[in-house]
């Protein structure tokens, strides 16, 4: 599966630290004698999309309130590798919990195995990792999110013409989910045409270039919907490229900075907002549930965090909420 909290530094555990990758991590409370208290560890996808930053945020504000510590540990990039060398090494700490987002699914399906033998409580956030041994799920409903996404694109073109998408992966189930989303949206709409699909790798560069070959391709191209969290951005800098903005309608996931730059300057229409603090905030709550042996959720449990469709008009009054 929001607070807009744009300006907050990793902090570095070394005890943790990888060879080729980097770990970031985030202590809530007094982290020097965090062996006192359950630790707990979240893996995201990377650390590199402005999106982590407020999914941290909301880790650390929920453990200050049940006097726990958390650490935030993940890879630079989507690198499923490096992600999966990372769970190896939080294995080796024992701790009280671990939430993960995944970048390849199948990919962590072992180390989540070796966790729940370890007695370890290990949940899926923000993307599901499905034929695994996780407790359960927390984050957007991502076909729900998609078909809202495909909505707004829908509605900035007047149900007509042809859209183009950009993925970041296509091995993220999270992604491919969304993607299902906004076909069937797209789909009620019989005078709108869904002409090119390309992936960026999670990568704005490329999603920028790819972009710019699909506009190339196609100079009546009326919209464009980004994936993942790097498309949007590659979409809007494409648009601005090719004098387009305005002209191609663009939406896309998350309300981060490249988003908020590229509503304000008119590239972007609508912006599919996600709740990474609130994921967060009850994944440790649940975790240190399970941990405590007080939950109520039973396994396979799914909680869908929503979203929200912040266009220009809302923008400005939804920055001021806590997401």
């Amino acid at each position: 599966m929001r607070k807009v909290l744009l300006a907050t530094a990793l902090l570095a555990v070394s005890a943790l630290a990888l060879a080729g990758c980097s770990t970031a991590a985030t202590t809530a409370g007094t982290a020097a004698k965090s062996d006192s208290k359950p630790v707990y560890v979240f893996l995201p996808k990377s650390l590199n999309n402005p999106y982590w930053v407020d999914a941290r945020k909301g880790m650390e504000d929920q453990a200050n309130k049940l006097g726990v510590t958390a650490k935030f540990l993940g890879p630079d990039t989507d690198d499923a590798a490096a992600q999966v060398a990372i769970f190896d090494s939080i294995l080796a700490t024992k701790p009280a919990g671990i939430a993960i987002s995944p970048n390849d699914p199948a990919s962590v399906i072992d180390n989540i195995a070796k966790a729940r033998a370890a007695g370890i409580p290990v949940i899926a956030w923000d993307g599901p990792v499905p034929n695994s041994e996780v407790m359960g799920y927390i984050g957007t409903d991502n076909v729900a999110a998609g078909e809202q996404a495909g909505e707004a694109l829908a509605k900035s073109i007047n149900k007509k013409g042809k859209v183009a998408v950009v993925i970041g992966s296509l091995s993220a189930v999270n992604l491919n989910q969304r993607l299902t989303g906004v076909k069937k949206a797209l789909a009620k709409y019989p005078d709108i045409k869904l002409v090119a699909t390309e992936v960026s790798g999670e990568s704005v560069a490329t999603a920028q270039s790819a972009s710019e070959t699909i506009l190339q391709a196609n100079p009546d191209l009326a919209g464009m919907v980004g994936i993942g969290g790097s498309d949007l951005p590659g979409i809007a800098g494409a648009l601005k490229s090719g004098n387009k903005c305005g002209t191609v309608k663009a939406v896309g996931f998350d309300v981060v900075p490249q988003g908020i730059d590229g509503m304000k300057g008119k590239c972007v229409d609508a912006l599919i907002s996600q709740k990474p603090f609130g994921m967060t905030a009850q994944a440790l709550k649940i975790l240190a549930d399970f941990h405590n042996k007080t939950s109520k959720l039973k396994d396979n449990f799914t909680v869908d965090t929503g979203v929200v469709t912040v266009t220009p008009d809302t923008l400005d009054e939804f920055l001021k909420t806590a997401h």
